[in-house]
């Protein structure tokens, strides 16, 4: 379904601006934006319904952000990143409502320093990683690499302001595990991980 839309969409858009020969990226652009806005539709609906809109607001823009700089892993089928990424934001969202209450200033100064330590080493190891962009240069690369660390000292200092001045703590703190779930992504345990969770899902499959 969205393979078809996004390629009627495609072609009424390559012949308009008379570049038919490039309708295929056109349509690969398309249908990462409807895909894309699938999932966040349906995050931002289940959280609301859930009463967790906030935190799941603040995990989603970090992981976003963060995604975009550093890339990571991804499953193979649409589907299965739609549920795992449903499964592990929602639940991110809901710890960091219950906990908030439990968190203390200090609390959230050890978890900030200990995220931006962990995420500094492995954007400087491993990032970018899987990028949605993959033919990059090597010099592209590099670039990608030091706006990752960029970002992340920015996002710290942003985070810490906001601790400062009392902001919610549970938005503060999803913040924080969503930064530290996307950073995540990129280390080849993860890898790892999201590997042998398709490889039994196949299994089941043929079973």
């Amino acid at each position: 379904m969205i393979n078809h839309v996004s390629e009627r969409i495609a072609k009424a858009l390559g012949m308009y601006v008379e570049r038919t020969t490039e309708v295929d990226y056109i349509r690969y652009g398309i249908e990462i934006l409807i895909r894309g806005f699938i999932k966040i539709f349906i995050l931002l609906t289940t959280s609301i319904l859930l009463g967790l809109l906030f935190p799941m607001l603040s995990v989603l823009f970090t992981f976003i952000i963060f995604r975009f700089f550093t890339g990571g892993h991804h499953y193979s089928t649409y589907v299965r990143c739609l549920f795992a990424g449903l499964i592990i934001m929602l639940f991110l969202s809901f710890i960091s409502s219950k906990l908030s209450v439990f968190i203390d200033f200090r609390t959230i100064l050890v978890l900030l320093c200990f995220s931006i330590i962990t995420g500094l080493f492995l954007a400087y190891k491993y990032a970018p990683s899987n990028h949605f962009y993959k033919n990059m240069t090597e010099n592209q690369k590099r670039k990608l690499k030091k706006f990752s660390l960029s970002a992340i000292i920015i996002w710290g200092g942003v985070i810490y302001t906001l601790t400062l001045k009392s902001y919610p703590t549970e938005v503060i703190l999803a913040s924080l595990f969503g930064f530290l779930f996307q950073i995540g992504t990129i280390h080849p345990y993860s890898y790892l991980i999201v590997n042998k969770i398709e490889h039994l899902l196949e299994r089941r499959q043929v079973s």
